[in-house]
């Protein structure tokens, strides 16, 4: 958008028409301050959001802390531009975006498939649990990347080390079937498709969902039903790996490039 990048505490001194907060966990953020200043001066807030765990400040509270006492005192709601299809009508500017596309990596080789060992990586969340003792009933093993011990308490998971993001396409491509879960809230409300969908895709691993997914990913044009967790499709991994990327691999990266300049545009940018 040819707009300028701010990751430190000069943010403070800028005069804005548009402040585009791009989320993440304010938790380890040591700018809070500064960005709070910047929330209080510019004219509009957009609140760049991936995950419906990150939401931004509510806009009423008793909020002490200068971070979410900036949008309490505006009573500001942020535009969002969101993966979130519950948030595109917040605001006049908002929208549903999804982000999770950027997930796809083209240069990546396509996985191997020489292994017969299913993988889930991801958070231990307990939206899920019910997902991971459905794996348990449904595959006599599977493996689980993650630093998470309450993957222990599953029976069938093998829990390995986490995958760093310098290896991680090599990583998942040794593995011989992908597992894509959601939280309940995804299969209840209207998210985009995790990126995990979108890595495994870019990798050419072939993947398996859960049951919940299937409504869920339909509004997206992916009919995942014929790929419903169970222990036969690992021995027709290398057509099922091969069918996956004629039906969904393409390019989402200049759509989601065209909407956010048309976003931007609306606010003038």
């Amino acid at each position: 958008m040819g707009i300028e990048l701010y990751d430190g505490p000069a943010i403070a001194d800028q005069d804005l028409d548009v402040l585009i907060i791009i989320n993440g966990s304010t938790l380890y953020c040591k700018h809070l301050p500064e960005i709070a200043k910047a929330v209080v001066k510019a004219k509009e807030v957009v609140w760049v959001q991936n995950d419906y765990t990150l939401p931004p400040p509510k806009a009423i509270s008793d909020a002490e802390s200068p971070f979410r006492r900036a949008f309490a005192d505006r009573a500001l709601v942020p535009h969002y531009w969101s993966t979130c299809g519950g948030n595109a009508k917040m605001t006049p500017h908002s929208a549903q975006v999804n982000w999770n596309v950027l997930g796809m990596d083209y240069t990546v080789p396509q996985a191997r498939l020489e292994d017969d060992t299913w993988l889930y990586y991801g958070a231990y969340r307990e939206s899920r649990v019910t997902a991971f003792d459905y794996l348990d009933r449904k595959l006599a093993a599977w493996t689980v990347s993650s630093t998470s011990a309450k993957f222990d308490q599953h029976p069938h998971a093998h829990r390995v080390a986490p995958m760093s993001r310098a290896d991680f396409f090599p990583e998942i491509s040794k593995y011989g079937m992908g597992i894509y879960a959601q939280d309940v809230k995804s299969a209840k409300q209207d998210h985009c498709p995790a990126t995990r969908f979108y890595e495994m895709l870019s990798a050419g691993l072939p993947m398996t969902f859960l049951p919940d997914c299937v409504g869920t990913l339909k509004q997206y044009g992916i009919d995942c039903a014929p790929y419903v967790v169970h222990e036969g499709l690992m021995l027709d991994r290398e057509r099922i790996a091969q069918e996956q990327r004629t039906l969904w691999y393409k390019d989402y990266t200049a759509p989601l490039a065209v909407q956010v300049r048309q976003l931007a545009r609306g606010l003038g940018l």
